[in-house]
């Protein structure tokens, strides 16, 4: 073969160097376990058969923590917030050696009925000092709302590190692989004991607690929502993909800060579609924010298709609300107006 073939044939077809590449390698894999799994449901039986599966099986593949029974919450202080509301300061009972720190906001007129309640989730690297869910948790609160902003490890109060995104991140995560522990599956059993605590209180209505958030908290709300049915209803705002079109397209243009977003194995179960999916029958608000290139609208589109179709068995698309809007990446504007309308509509 002359060397003019030669060249001819090493630069036909695919640029040769994707072959020695590891990130195509892995995204290969990941669309290969994607198609692998199921995405028609011709009845509910069938449906549930399956949300069932993962409902036993994802806690363990994820590994998804596991907390004792529910014991005494700190509260550390409580001061009033303008004319209409108080806040307290709430150690959440995790564990006989931790709490997880968070702020309650409540109406400060007392009420002989028991009031509906939200778990707001905060995004990657905000807690529950970001101002812009202090100020969502007071507008609920003057719709006679409780609210519970929690901090998410390693944000807020639960790391000592001043470089909570890197440094506490890394040192959490790290801990947490070693014991089994996905990041966010941390979250998500988070969310649920905050939900716990929320239907403990007196002044809350246990069946009217629902669970919201925005980006990685959007992701805890999903997740969360999806396993735990104490939940009445889910909004995640600006966290709408799939981990295949995640891996598998925006691998291919962006990088995420860190891995904290993809749990251990969760591809060889179900998709976040699923887990959207598995809300079902309970009101759901979805939102989406276009300038958000690290949620590609493509995997949006793939959630509300098959959310849509599991809704459609039970006869419940009106209690389905998909959107999208250009927007700041913050519970403002149209997003805190469509939650706003959500949750006094259907909690």
């Amino acid at each position: 073969m002359s060397a003019e073939k030669d060249l001819r044939s090493h630069f036909a077809g695919e640029p040769p160097g994707q072959r020695c590449n590891a990130v195509r390698r892995l995204q290969i894999e990941v669309m290969r376990k994607a198609r692998a799994l199921p995405r028609e449901f011709k009845t509910r039986r069938e449906w549930e058969s399956f949300r069932e599966r993962v409902r036993r099986e994802l806690p363990r593949v994820i590994g998804l923590p596991s907390f004792p029974p529910l014991g005494p919450s700190a509260v550390r202080g409580r001061v009033k917030v303008g004319a209409g509301a108080v806040c307290e300061r709430v150690d959440v009972f995790a564990d006989e050696e931790y709490g997880i720190p968070a702020l309650v906001f409540a109406p400060a007129k007392a009420s002989r009925k028991r009031r509906p309640a939200l778990v707001w989730n905060p995004g990657w690297n905000q807690d529950k000092f970001h101002p812009a869910s202090q100020q969502f948790a007071l507008r609920m609160a003057a719709r006679g709302f409780v609210t519970l902003i929690p901090d998410h490890a390693p944000f807020g109060e639960t790391t000592p590190y001043f470089d909570k995104k890197t440094t506490g991140m890394t040192v959490v995560m790290s801990l947490g692989n070693a014991l089994g522990i996905s990041q966010l599956a941390l979250r998500a059993a988070e969310t649920m004991r905050a939900g716990e605590y929320l239907r403990s209180r007196p002044d809350v209505d246990p069946a009217r607690v629902a669970v919201a958030g925005l980006c990685q908290g959007g992701q805890d709300t999903w997740l969360s929502a999806a396993l735990d049915e104490g939940f009445c209803a889910a909004a995640p705002i600006c966290s709408a993909s799939t981990f295949a079109v995640a891996c598998a397209e925006m691998g291919s243009y962006h990088a995420l800060s860190d891995a904290s977003p993809f749990p251990f194995g969760i591809l060889d179960l179900c998709d976040a579609d699923h887990l959207h999916g598995a809300i079902a029958p309970r009101p759901l608000l979805v939102r989406a924010n276009l300038p958000d290139h690290w949620w590609p609208v493509s995997g949006f589109d793939d959630i509300e298709s098959l959310t849509r179709r599991v809704y459609r068995l039970y006869r419940a698309e009106k209690r389905l609300d998909f959107g999208a809007e250009v927007h700041e990446h913050n519970i403002t504007g149209p997003f805190a107006d469509a939650l706003e309308k959500f949750l006094t509509t259907f909690v």
